[in-house]
């Protein structure tokens, strides 16, 4: 019979500080979407640094079994703080990414997409399309990157709204085709209806927008462009419960995170000029994302009997920035993900049964636009990145000095 761990339960006192060191400087910066503000002030402050000190305080105070929490008018939350043990949750299919403050949150803007689907047969088969319209040959996607880098400054200054601007356009192109490069107005429907979304189910929905959008969106998809995403998804045939355009939001929603990615790597990069290779670029993402989550929680919710004596409907929070810096560290590490890396190193992109499915899309994307830029280009960051790092990077204020490079 298999063994069942009982977690140590905070004190008052604990719970308390977990509310206002962790939770609330997480939801100040935005869940969905970041708030300038939010992620200034977390900056300026070392909220997400204050937050990992607590853990790992906490952790040395009770152990490594995960913590158990007492939130009000929600039962009970676990945070796992030991990396087998957030392993075992993401692969345990009694723990659903369907968890319902994320089911309030997506619902805003994406209620069909598979992270929110809570039936395990509908989820699987929404999952199998997903992986199969996310993993074409990127090759094709190629020309639309380096298009777009070619709009970014070669002197000058490179500022987040420019280069955010510029990656929208690689993502709309990307996933519904070129004659979405300019639709902005989509871009800026779904952004309404994530700002909404930062507030999970204690705001109502704005069906005005999201049936604009969704207007906006199916036209786009109906032209079904060669070399898109979207004329993959139409030539995959799936059961009308799965919703095929229903996954698209996501699409969109995950991918601009790697805008942010991509962003804090080309600062990552600048401070530790080396070669150019696609790999050590793909590495470089991979440790933006680890060092710096663009999901700060994981959250999943027990659905069943699992290792743990914890209460059906237990939410799981998995708390990114210390998981993902508990082991491998707080310093820049590309050698993790390079070949013949087989330490832990977090989980910048998930982990188990419900990992992100575009995890490889999103890289080479990534990976292929810093690619681009640098090749023409060498920047200097307006921040200087030495180990330890901070647990926060203000995007929004980062910025690089850009000039041609030497040939």
């Amino acid at each position: 019979m298999p063994t069942i761990t009982r977690p140590p339960r905070v004190t008052a006192a604990q719970s308390l500080a977990l509310a206002t060191t962790l939770a609330l400087p997480a939801l100040a910066q935005g869940v969905i979407v970041r708030r300038p503000l939010g992620v200034r002030l977390a900056a300026l402050t070392g909220a997400d640094d204050r937050a990992i000190r607590l853990l790992t305080r906490l952790r040395a105070e009770h152990g490594d079994d995960p913590l158990l929490v007492r939130l009000p008018k929600r039962g009970w939350a676990m945070l796992p703080l030991a990396a087998q043990d957030v392993r075992a949750i993401l692969g345990d299919r009694a723990f659903t990414p369907a968890n319902k403050e994320k089911r309030g949150a997506l619902g805003h803007f994406e209620p069909d997409a598979v992270l929110v689907t809570p039936e395990p047969d509908l989820r699987d088969r929404r999952r199998a399309l997903n992986e199969h319209v996310l993993c074409p040959g990127f090759e094709p996607f190629t020309r639309v990157i380096e298009e777009e880098v070619a709009t970014l400054p070669r002197d000058g200054v490179l500022t987040w709204p420019r280069f955010h601007a510029a990656h929208w356009r690689i993502v709309r192109r990307i996933v519904l085709g070129d004659g979405a490069r300019d639709d902005v107005r989509l871009t800026r429907q779904l952004d309404r209806l994530r700002r909404d979304a930062n507030w999970s189910y204690l705001v109502g929905h704005r069906t005005d927008v999201l049936n604009a959008f969704q207007r906006r969106l199916a036209g786009h998809l109906a032209r079904a462009e060669p070399d898109s995403l979207a004329a993959v998804l139409a030539r995959t045939h799936a059961a009308a419960d799965v919703h095929p355009e229903g996954q698209v939001p996501h699409w969109l929603f995950a991918y601009d995170a790697a805008a942010i990615a991509a962003y804090r790597a080309l600062a990552l990069l600048a401070t530790h000029p080396g070669p150019l290779g696609h790999a050590r670029l793909r590495a470089a993402v991979l440790e933006s994302v680890r060092l710096w989550p663009t999901t700060l929680a994981i959250l999943r919710d027990t659905t069943g009997p699992t290792g743990w004596d914890v209460p059906e409907g237990t939410v799981v929070v998995i708390y990114s920035p210390y998981v993902n810096r508990a082991e491998p560290g707080h310093g820049y590490r590309p050698e993790l993900w390079l070949d013949g890396g087989d330490a832990w190193a977090g989980v910048p992109f998930s982990a188990g049964f419900a990992r992100c499915a575009g995890e490889e899309l999103v890289l080479f994307t990534a990976a292929t636009l810093l690619g681009a830029l640098l090749r023409e280009r060498s920047v200097r960051a307006s921040v200087t990145l030495a180990d330890p790092l901070p647990a926060t990077l203000d995007h929004f204020r980062l910025s690089f000095a850009v000039k041609a490079a030497e040939r």
